[in-house]
């Protein structure tokens, strides 16, 4: 069973035993074609090789990024996947039936209320956004897929413990 999530790196992890995501939806606005998306400083210094990382890059980021200099080619959508593929709040499901609220992590069994799911959604679409440009910004310059993969990972490591935890990136 594959799931996605992950801001797209979905592809480390083939299944998460009795866990599911589930995408949170945010309200949006519709866009005009002359919006645009700004990279807060602190993604502009990740993307520029600074790393104020909240957790160093796990074992299992470093064996993407290993696959991923192994083959150029799921690099590239590795690197797509990161960027395009909105982040999600993964639920543990185990015990859960008879009308249950689904409302525990997957990774470290925190129970979660609404107030945490709509902050979660906020936040979630700021960084995705972050990491969007971040992606749009190294494609331009040129930058192969790996160091790009790269850059994403230690963007989305810097995120709050909150973020983090309710998304897997936990390491």
């Amino acid at each position: 069973m594959m799931i996605q999530g992950l801001g797209g790196a979905a592809s480390m992890y083939s299944a998460l035993p009795k866990s599911v995501s589930q995408r949170q939806e945010v309200p949006t606005s519709t866009a005009k074609s002359a919006d645009t998306v700004t990279i807060s400083n602190a993604a502009k210094a990740i993307a520029a090789g600074g790393n104020g990382a909240t957790q160093s890059i796990t074992a299992a980021q470093q064996k993407l990024l290993t696959s991923a200099s192994d083959d150029p080619q799921s690099a590239e959508k590795i690197a797509y996947d990161m960027a395009n593929v909105p982040s999600t709040i993964f639920y543990d499901l185990r015990g859960v039936g008879g009308g249950d609220p689904v409302n525990k992590l997957s990774t470290t069994g925190r129970i979660i209320d609404d107030a945490f799911k709509e902050k979660f959604a906020t936040e979630a679409a700021h960084i995705d956004a972050q990491r969007l440009a971040i992606y749009n910004s190294e494609k331009a310059k040129g930058a192969d897929p790996v160091t790009i993969i790269s850059k994403m990972i230690d963007f989305t490591n810097s995120q709050s413990r909150d973020y983090l935890e309710a998304s897997a990136w936990l390491g």
